[in-house]
């Protein structure tokens, strides 16, 4: 089970997208100051998409039908998340973060004994995943929509 996936080819323009996604989009779309919903304390891990489907593949060879969560350690706020796609986008460009809005919950993260039990273990850490998924928006950006791509 894949826990918070994100990276190239993610739903950059759907009105549903994930956070990574929507900040990405919304901050190369010039949105400034950059609105966050909640406070920003609430966390969350993320698993790039490599490491995702390097976890699907062993968990494919395997001959146990446990259920595995394949997800990173890497537990960061929101807040954080945010400063660092604003960051690693070298866009200069304001924070706020919108408590009238839903936060949703206050921890998103992913216990990975049973994942490192089986051998996995999540390799791309989220300033590396955040470089190559705004690397790939960029690059994408400049040639067509991003939902043309899928």
């Amino acid at each position: 089970r894949p826990y918070n996936t994100y990276g190239p080819r993610d739903h950059f323009e759907s009105n549903n997208s994930h956070v990574i996604a929507a900040l990405i989009k919304r901050l190369h779309s010039g949105e400034n100051p950059l609105t966050v919903w909640g406070d920003g304390s609430q966390t969350r891990s993320f698993l790039y998409v490599d490491d995702a489907v390097s976890g699907l593949l062993l968990a494919a060879q395997r001959e146990s039908p446990e259920v595995i969560n394949l997800g990173s350690d890497e537990e960061v706020t929101i807040k954080d998340l945010a400063e660092r796609i604003v960051k690693i986008s070298d866009i200069n460009c304001d924070i706020v973060f919108d408590k009238s809005k839903p936060a949703g919950q206050a921890r998103r993260a992913c216990d990975t004994t049973a994942a490192k039990a089986a051998g996995f273990t999540a390799m791309v850490g989220l300033d590396e995943g955040l470089r190559r998924t705004i690397g790939w928006y960029r690059r994408t950006l400049e040639h067509k929509n991003p939902e043309q791509d899928r």
